[in-house]
Parts: C-alpha cells; sequence; structure tokens
C-alpha cells in the first residue's frame, strides 16, 4: 500500500536521516544527532534540569524523588541504582538554582507538588569539598 506524504511531514531515510518534504515539494535531509561529530561521546547522554544542556551521564548526577514525612525531596543518587523516574542534573550550584527557579525538579521527576532541593545542594557541596581536597593531595604528592 503507498501511502501519500502529507506537506511538512518528516520520514526516517536509509541512513537514519530525516527527511523533510517542505510544502513547495522539495525534500531537504537533515542530519540525525547520531551523525553529528560535534556530539560523540563515550556512553549515554542525558539532559541536565537546570541549564537543558546535553551531556555525557558520567559528567551528571542523577536525581530521584522522595517523600518523607509528607514532604516532597529531590535526593541524590550517585550511583544511579536507586529505584524510580530519575532526572539528571550538573554538579554545579547554578544548575541547581536554575532547576530550582525553574520548578524543574517536580517536573521532571513528575511528582505532585514543590520539591525540596536541600540534599542536592548538600551533596554538591560534599562533592566540591572532596574534589577540592583530591585536588590538593594531588599537588603535595607532585611536590614530593
Amino acid at each position: 500500500m503507498n501511502r501519500a506524504r502529507l506537506p511538512g511531514r518528516s520520514a526516517p531515510g536509509r541512513d537514519g536521516a530525516t527527511l523533510d518534504t517542505a510544502s513547495n515539494g522539495v525534500t531537504v535531509s537533515t542530519a540525525t544527532r547520531s551523525q553529528s561529530p560535534d556530539l560523540v561521546s563515550d556512553g549515554p547522554v542525558r539532559t541536565c534540569i537546570g541549564c537543558r544542556r546535553t551531556a555525557p551521564r558520567s559528567v551528571l548526577v542523577r536525581i530521584v524523588g522522595a517523600e518523607v514525612e509528607g514532604r516532597l525531596l529531590a535526593v541524590p543518587d550517585p550511583d544511579a541504582v536507586r529505584p524510580g523516574r530519575g532526572a539528571w542534573l550538573h554538579r554545579d550550584r547554578g544548575c541547581v538554582e536554575l532547576a530550582e527557579r525553574r520548578r524543574a525538579f517536580a517536573r521532571a521527576l513528575r511528582l505532585p507538588g514543590p520539591v525540596d532541593p536541600t540534599a542536592v545542594r548538600e551533596h554538591l557541596v560534599e562533592d566540591e569539598h572532596d574534589s577540592t581536597a583530591r585536588h590538593i593531595n594531588r599537588k603535595r604528592v607532585d611536590e614530593v
């Protein structure tokens, strides 16, 4: 059965590219994400809920929702093993603030109300402290 394409609709091509047909009948091929050399990474790519930029999963921290004493919390899941729906966030205070301002925690985790990101902020402070300590220790080893 041969189905006619409607103007403005997309169809996947043989090489994975999308073929966009304009209303004038001209077909234009647009590259898919897998074909773009700028987006080649080592492993899965996720989107930060704060800044909305994509990054390798290894650069981001996973966040899950939890209910404690009737309060909805965003809890860091650095090992990415906790059950439930997760969201991804850069290990940066700015991204946490953006996500909080945009109310992205509740939306990304599909929770029915405001979410408290205090545990995520505390985790980032600990993470920054650990990375600073590793940097100082590495520097001392190099000096010896």
